[in-house]
């Protein structure tokens, strides 16, 4: 669904918002920085909607191109609005300006992203020599990575299994899967144990994920 933004999405109810917003913006154009330009726009647009969307509505005059019409005049008069509003510096508007234009006051405080709760699930194709391709999901099913979370750390430690996160080596953080390691000839034929966990935008870490071993092809 498009994003309207203060515009009403009932054509009947945005026939009586424009009746409001255009004359409104004109009557208060040197406080709202209205360009003489964009004035001049609104306000023919004004006068061709108040032509077609009457005929669009009339069942005696409704026809294809009278629609288009209606349609193609509604696309111009938002894209104007939307350019003038653009304009308007947020600290000028007052209550009555936004009741008016139907413009919400922009949050300035922002939504703390979360620890990250899900583990991945990892995935490793040994297929090429001294190659690992470490492929991960978020184990919800999803290919893509949890809301909020920046890429996957992948830790590992060749040989033995691990026992502690201390153990571990860090290889990489991944911000899409796969990632490719390449190995040095000494591991060939050596098991490597991964260790994966998602990271956050600020850096936190969720879970570990299962343990996946994958041996180092000769």
């Amino acid at each position: 669904m498009p994003n309207l933004g203060p515009f009403p999405s009932k054509e009947a109810d945005f026939n009586l918002y424009v009746q409001t917003a255009v004359p409104y913006l004109v009557a208060n154009k040197a406080r709202l920085l209205v360009s003489a330009a964009n004035e001049t726009a609104a306000t023919a647009q004004l006068v061709t909607w108040n032509t077609v969307y009457p005929a669009s509505q009339n069942s005696n005059t409704r026809t294809k191109s009278i629609v288009e019409n209606k349609d193609n005049a509604k696309e111009a008069i938002m894209d104007t609005l939307r350019a003038i509003y653009a304009d308007i510096p947020a600290s000028v508007l007052t209550v009555e300006d936004r009741n008016s234009l139907n413009l919400a006051e922009r949050s300035t405080s922002r939504t703390p992203v979360a620890v990250p709760s899900t583990k991945p699930i990892a995935q490793v194709d040994t297929s090429r020599r001294l190659e690992h391709t470490i492929s991960f999901t978020d184990e919800d099913g999803s290919a893509g990575k949890p809301s909020g979370v920046r890429g996957c750390q992948i830790w590992f430690k060749i040989g033995e299994p691990a026992i502690d996160p201390s153990e571990l080596s860090y290889m990489a953080t991944d911000t899409a899967s796969p990632y490719t390691h390449q190995f040095n000839g000494e591991n060939a034929g050596k098991n490597v144990y991964y260790w994966l966990r998602w990271e956050n935008n600020r850096g936190e870490s969720g879970p570990w994920s299962d343990v996946v071993m994958a041996t180092i092809t000769a």
